[in-house]
C-alpha cells in the first residue's frame, strides 16, 4: 500500500501533467509546426502540401514547416507521425496511403492510432484508356473485359496501392478479371500511351494534361460524385456498379493531441482549404477541395478503411 506521502507526490505529478497539457492548448501555437509529408519533394502531392501549409500559416501564426519523408509507402512518415510528441507540433499530411500501408502491413499499427483532423479534399482516380482504344465508354471497356479474361493489362502505382486496389475492387462489382501491371507513379502514364498496358488507373492530376491534349481518354471515376472538372464522365456508382474509393488528402495528428489542440488547428485548416490562391492552385492541378471536420473525418476514414480492408482480404494482400 502506498504511503500518503507517495500518494500525495502521484497527484502532484498529475496535477503538473494536467495543467502542463492546458497551459500547451491554451497557449498553442508558439512555435513552428512541422508537417510530415510521405513523398519525395516536387512532385503534386508534395507541392498541394506545401501549399496548404503556406496557407495555413497566417491563421496558427507560426511557420508551418513541410518535412519530406517518404518510403515503404508512406509507412516512413507514418511511423514518425504516431512517435512523435502528441503537442501538435507534428502533424501529417496523409491521404489514402495510412489506410492501404497499415492494411498491408508495412507498419505494425491501424488508421486509429491518429487523429484525423481536417480532411482538405480528394482526387479522383479514373480508369484512363489511350484516345484510340476501341472502348468508347466504360461499359464497352467492361463487356470486352468480360470476354476476355486476363487479357486487359491495367496500369497502376504498384502493389497494394490505391490505384492497384481500384481495379481490384472493380473485378468484383463488375465480374471481370485483369492483368494488374505495377509500373510506379512516373512511368504508368508513358507505359499506356506506349502501349504497355490498355488502361491505368491514376490520380486525375497527373493525367490531366494528356487528356487536354487528347492523347488519354476517361471512361469512369470511381468516386461518390462525377468530378467537377469531367463533369460529363461518368461515376462507376451511377454506371451500378458499387465501386468508391477515393484519393483523398488531409491532416491527421498523434491520437494523445489535446483535443483544443485538435481543434485549434481544424480550424486553421478550414480557413486555409478556403484560401483563394490555394483554392486557385486546387482547380488548376485538378483536386477537389471538400472539407471535413474531425468528426466527419474519422468517418469518412472508417468507411474507407472499411472498403480497403475488403478488398485487400479478397486480393491477399491484407496482413494476418
Amino acid at each position: 500500500m502506498m504511503s500518503k506521502k507517495t500518494i500525495s507526490a502521484v497527484l502532484a505529478i498529475l496535477m503538473a501533467l494536467s495543467f502542463s497539457v492546458s497551459a500547451i492548448a491554451a497557449d498553442y501555437p508558439t512555435k513552428p509546426i512541422q508537417l510530415l509529408i510521405p513523398f519525395g519533394a516536387g512532385g503534386s502531392a508534395d507541392s498541394m502540401g506545401r501549399m496548404i501549409a503556406k496557407a495555413a500559416e497566417q491563421y496558427l501564426g507560426q511557420p508551418v514547416v513541410a518535412v519530406n519523408k517518404p518510403g515503404a509507402g508512406g509507412g516512413i512518415m507514418l511511423t514518425a507521425l504516431k512517435d512523435a510528441r502528441p503537442d501538435g507540433y507534428t502533424i501529417g499530411w496523409g491521404s489514402t496511403g495510412i489506410l492501404t500501408v497499415t492494411n498491408i502491413g508495412n507498419v505494425p499499427f491501424m488508421h486509429d492510432v491518429f487523429t484525423h483532423v481536417a480532411r482538405i479534399g480528394y482526387s479522383a482516380m479514373p480508369i484512363v484508356v489511350r484516345a484510340d482504344a476501341p472502348w468508347k465508354t466504360f461499359q464497352e471497356f467492361v463487356d470486352y473485359a468480360k470476354q476476355n479474361p486476363d487479357k486487359v493489362k491495367i496500369g497502376n502505382a504498384g502493389t497494394g496501392s490505391a490505384t492497384h486496389l481500384t481495379p481490384i475492387f472493380m473485378e468484383k462489382a463488375l465480374g471481370v478479371k485483369f492483368i494488374h501491371v505495377p509500373l510506379g507513379a512516373e512511368r504508368r502514364v508513358p507505359s499506356l500511351l506506349g502501349g504497355e498496358v490498355d488502361a491505368v488507373c491514376s490520380p486525375l492530376p497527373e493525367i490531366v494534361a494528356q487528356v487536354e491534349a487528347g492523347k488519354a481518354r476517361i471512361l469512369a471515376v470511381p468516386s461518390e460524385e462525377r468530378d467537377p472538372g469531367y463533369p460529363d464522365v461518368p461515376t462507376m456508382k451511377e454506371l451500378g456498379y458499387n465501386v468508391v474509393l477515393e484519393l483523398f488528402r488531409g491532416i491527421s495528428v498523434p491520437k494523445a493531441t489535446p483535443a483544443d489542440v485538435v481543434k485549434k488547428l481544424e480550424e486553421a485548416f478550414k480557413k486555409a482549404s478556403e484560401d483563394p490562391d490555394f483554392v486557385a492552385y486546387c482547380k488548376k492541378n485538378s483536386f477537389n477541395v471538400s472539407f471535413m471536420g474531425q468528426e466527419a473525418f474519422n468517418k469518412y476514414v472508417v468507411s474507407m478503411n472499411d472498403n480497403v480492408a475488403v478488398v485487400m482480404t479478397e486480393a491477399g494482400l491484407k496482413k494476418k
